[in-house]
């Protein structure tokens, strides 16, 4: 009996369920889509692709200098201090996260074969290409604004400060659409043989 009634009560908020929906309710409001979308949030990571690759050393004790070396020669820019990567003395591994122009990243590779075997990198892409000239044209606009109404503005602290930031968003965002194809990130484990 009771099975019975916990499944006629399932049935009969189902029901309620379908007829509520099947009834006309007010619609969410649409609100208008104008272009350009200001709000739209682009990447400020100055590359979009990512190498992750291992070293093989023979002493990673003695080796990891010269791979810092080595990184460093080849224009290669490590993320952090050396200590704020992780690292392991029993598995004698050292993580190291950088960024190398692509101009130099082969010869970046080349250097580092020198001092052990290196794999074949894995590679991946982040997010899409930032649209420079969409990003230009909104510059341009609020750059007019600014100056057209700059009496207006100081009538208006908060619309001032919203514009303020969202020009500041768009000029970090073609600042890193100039970099971004430049510029390579690379993981790389570096571990005793």
């Amino acid at each position: 009996m009771k099975i019975f009634s916990c499944t006629g009560a399932l049935l009969a908020i189902l029901s309620g369920a379908c007829w509520a929906a099947s009834t006309a309710s007010p619609a969410a409001p649409e609100f208008p889509t104008a272009a350009p979308y200001w709000l739209k949030v682009y990447s400020t990571v100055p590359f979009r692709e990512t190498w992750s690759e291992n070293l093989a050393v023979g002493n990673l004790e003695k080796d990891l200098p010269r791979v810092l070396k080595a990184l460093s020669a080849g224009g290669g820019l490590l993320d952090g201090k050396l200590k704020t990567f992780v690292s392991s003395r029993t598995a004698r591994t050292q993580q190291l996260v950088l960024t190398v122009p692509r101009a130099r990243a082969g010869a970046l590779q080349a250097r580092l074969r020198k001092l052990g075997t290196l794999s074949t990198p894995t590679t991946g892409v982040i997010g899409g290409p930032i649209p420079r000239a969409e990003v230009r044209a909104k510059i341009d606009a609020l750059m007019k604004e600014r100056v057209d109404h700059a009496a207006e503005f100081d009538k208006m602290p908060v619309a001032r400060a919203v514009t303020e930031e969202v020009l500041e968003s768009l000029l970090r965002a073609e600042a890193a659409a100039k970099s971004d194809s430049e510029n390579v990130r690379v993981d790389l484990l570096v571990r005793q043989r």
